[in-house]
């Protein structure tokens, strides 16, 4: 089907304002049009389009769309599209494109995907397969036939469990979010295999003390723990880990990821942005911590404390309080 013809079947996707404004005329004849028309055009420009384009970056998908609007009703409707299509389905579709432009992918004719959730499985299959520069690093929790609880330590093992969910810490768009998720506390991915679901779950901790806690669906909606479909036994496992680390995902980033971390900012060096991330990694490994790859930074990693069974069925009166404020949205003293 060409361009030509793709258009023809496409009239009910075809939307005019007038024609939205013609439906609030109560009028057969249309009698109000001209009075609706100037009303809308008077309003309209009184709530003012202000043209961001300079502002947006020109290596982010999603706001090269947006450089393309030219006036307030275009950015909405983009709006518009991105929410019913989901963000992060469009930048995958940009990914999975130059995928197939470098022919790294193996089914080239896209009339056989049926889905965004087939052109991500594409890109994850892929991933899977090419680590190349990619660190697939991460700590596991739990696993059994069905549940999988695992500590993401590099941003792409995020982006491969984070698959198919709004996670700003799995984003292909930018790595920023899960660099400060890691480095601002602990961050689990909780995944129900048998129902395909996942949750994500982070508690800060800010000078060495364990503050807010949050649980995110794979919509990337906040959810109370207590919302969570999740048996008791697993959402034990979660808790204790929760509790027996004190210590936030970064300081387990292996030397390789962090050298991948290193790559990805050495490549806009001079914005702020990135700046932000040296003095992170600084924060967290040292002042020594040389953002040029082959820097004279040497990680030192801690392992976790190992879980002590006995030790804690001794404190199950405690673990009950405890467990039950966080279930009910409060941070234990």
């Amino acid at each position: 089907m060409n361009k030509k013809q793709l258009k023809k079947t496409t009239e009910d996707l075809n939307i005019k304002i007038y024609d939205l404004l013609r439906m609030l005329d109560p009028t057969k004849t249309g009698k109000y049009m001209q009075f609706l028309i100037k009303e809308f055009r008077n309003r309209h420009k009184e709530k003012g389009y202000i043209n961001y384009s300079p502002l947006l970056h020109n290596d982010n998908y999603l706001d090269s769309i947006r450089k393309k609007c030219k006036n307030e009703l275009d950015d909405r409707i983009v709006d518009y599209l991105f929410d019913i299509l989901n963000s992060t389905n469009i930048v995958n579709l940009q990914v999975f494109n130059d995928l197939l432009d470098r022919g790294k992918i193996k089914e080239n004719d896209i009339q056989k995907y049926e889905s965004f959730t087939d052109i991500e499985k594409a890109i994850v299959n892929y991933e899977e397969q090419n680590h190349e520069d990619n660190i697939h690093e991460y700590q596991e929790i739990y696993k059994d036939d069905r549940w999988y609880i695992v500590k993401p330590l590099s941003y792409y093992t995020a982006k491969i469990y984070g698959a198919s969910t709004k996670w700003c810490t799995s984003s292909r768009e930018t790595p920023k979010q899960f660099y400060e998720y890691s480095k601002e506390g602990i961050l689990l991915y909780v995944m129900d295999r048998a129902n395909n679901k996942k949750w994500a779950v982070h508690w800060t901790i800010w000078k060495g003390e364990k503050e807010e806690m949050s649980w995110w669906d794979a919509k990337d909606k906040r959810v109370d723990s207590i919302q969570v479909n999740i048996p008791f036994g697993i959402m034990n496992r979660i808790t204790n880990h929760l509790y027996e680390e004190n210590k936030p995902n970064f300081t387990y980033f292996s030397e390789k990821s962090l050298i991948n971390l290193k790559k990805l900012l050495k490549l806009e060096k001079k914005s702020t942005e990135v700046r932000e991330h040296e003095v992170l990694l600084q924060e967290t490994h040292g002042e020594n911590f040389d953002i040029n790859v082959g820097g004279t930074w040497v990680p030192t990693v801690t392992k976790p404390t190992e879980f002590k069974v006995d030790e804690w069925i001794n404190k199950s009166l405690e673990y009950s309080y405890t467990l039950d404020a966080i279930n009910k949205g409060g941070i234990p003293d």
